[in-house]
């Protein structure tokens, strides 16, 4: 078998050793491609210049549809070289997929509890703070934003439904006022995470 010439080769060789349900797209870089399959995404990584004896490195691809919060997070790695995808191809089959699999599973249903204790949080913080309150969610889960005639609160939860405040701008509302209410609408948990908060 031919060795490679770039991260996007080498995936497109993998691609076609796990079969047709898989595709190989590029990244814009030579030494980092995508491999994708029919329910993940994985990241194909290779040294420069690419060489038959050089480390490859496939992982899971990180994404934003997800709530990542835990650094202990096990991204299962299958590593092998260049000159042997059939190993690297093999390996992602045995060891890989079912690891990846798993951490998917346990992503959605750590994401799905953030997301409704978030909005259920949201939908009360907007109630309290008044009828021209707005509330808009970002593009990563578990993130949204609280604005008001007299502030704006962007808040956070993790995947155990506990809230913080991650920023805070008053003009008319001291920051001990806003902490209060959110403290009466969620317990003890915004207050001691309170201490990170910032206003102007």
């Amino acid at each position: 078998m031919r060795t490679a010439r770039s991260a996007l080769d080498y995936a497109r060789i993998l691609a076609a050793l796990l079969g047709p349900d898989w595709t190989a797209d590029s990244c814009g870089h030579s030494d980092l491609a995508l491999l994708n399959g029919p329910a993940m995404s994985l990241e194909v990584a290779t040294p420069t210049p690419v060489r038959a004896s050089g480390a490859v490195k496939v992982s899971l691809s990180h994404t934003h549809a997800f709530v990542w919060p835990r650094r202990g997070d096990q991204r299962h790695e299958v590593i092998g070289t260049i000159g042997d995808p059939q190993v690297v191809a093999d390996a992602i089959l045995t060891t890989g997929l079912p690891a990846w699999t798993r951490l998917l599973a346990d992503l959605s249903v750590r994401t799905d509890r953030t997301l409704s204790a978030l909005k259920a949080f949201m939908t009360m913080a907007e109630q309290l703070a008044g009828a021209e309150a707005q509330v808009a969610y970002g593009s990563v889960p578990g993130v949204a934003d609280l604005r008001w005639p007299g502030g704006r609160a962007t808040l956070r939860a993790d995947d155990e439904g506990g809230i913080r405040i991650a920023h805070l701008d008053l003009s008319d509302l001291t920051a001990s006022t806003f902490v209060n209410v959110l403290r009466t609408v969620s317990g003890t948990e915004v207050l001691a995470n309170a201490a990170n908060t910032t206003a102007s």
